[in-house]
């Protein structure tokens, strides 16, 4: 398996590697080598000791104040919808007409 690291020089020319995936797990070293050695340490112990878990989380009781939520649903009774798209096919077919005569 392979993972994605972001390895740094330091001004004093030592090196860090970080694992991006979970940031917060970083080794040093006075080569790039020597981090990502350290890292892969660091990796390897932490794989024998974690596992990873599936959690479920609660459905919220109330919608988050979502914009488009307010705007859904909201002509879905109006009788002029029809009209409408089809005013927008019209427009559309005669922009399109428009551009092939360009």
């Amino acid at each position: 398996m392979s993972t994605a690291v972001l390895v740094t020089r330091h001004a004093d020319n030592s090196y860090t590697a970080r694992l991006l995936a979970l940031s917060d797990v970083v080794a040093s070293g006075a080569s790039e080598a020597e981090a990502i050695a350290a890292l892969r340490s660091i990796l390897a112990d932490l794989q024998v000791r974690s596992h990873i878990v599936q959690v479920d989380l609660p459905v919220l009781a109330a919608p988050v104040d979502d914009p488009w939520l307010r705007a859904a649903g909201k002509w879905a009774d109006d009788s002029s919808w029809d009209l409408f798209q089809e005013t927008i096919a019209n427009y559309r077919s005669a922009v399109d007409a428009d551009f092939a005569n360009q």
